[in-house]
């Protein structure tokens, strides 16, 4: 693979087959209701397998040695630093690490019932993808709260 990234097919295809894989192990999250970070952490373990050649890290709120300031309106930060400055911090990034990339995938994930909504979820996928050249960004929703369809799924690429 060449430092100029991958093709959409190839990620939605290595997506999928993650997402496949952590439905098959992990359910048991998705039917018991536990924290979207939880649900993270597990999906990202499933991608790094689909994505051996990346890091995949979850909550990486640091780009180079600075932190991930991507210039929303505070409402969309989802963490703030010592002094209680507004940060973005992805859910999930696929990149290789450091300042020269390529970044592959920032992924949002949201449960269905949160009521914030995905709006802001959306804004940091687009800041990241403008600001440090993510080739692609997603929006993964869960279901967890109704036993019977309990799911976990791509809900839009941004």
């Amino acid at each position: 693979m060449s430092k100029a990234g991958m093709e959409k097919m190839q990620v939605a295809k290595r997506l999928d087959a993650a997402l496949d894989a952590f439905r098959r192990a992990d359910r048991y999250l998705l039917e018991n209701d536990l924290s979207e970070r939880c649900i993270a952490s597990r999906l990202a373990l499933h991608l790094q397998s689909s994505f051996p050649e990346f890091s995949v890290d979850v909550e990486y709120n640091r780009a180079g040695d600075a932190a991930k300031r991507l210039g929303l309106p505070e409402e969309c930060a989802n963490s703030f630093d010592d002094d209680g400055l507004a940060l973005v911090v992805p859910d999930i990034i696929i990149h290789t690490r450091g300042p020269d990339g390529p970044n592959v995938l920032g992924i949002e994930l949201k449960k269905q019932h949160d009521r914030r909504g995905p709006d802001c979820d959306r804004k940091r996928i687009s800041a990241l993808k403008e600001r440090f050249g993510y080739q692609f960004g997603v929006l993964i929703v869960c279901e967890t709260r109704r036993l019977d369809a309990a799911s976990i799924q791509v809900l839009e690429w941004v």
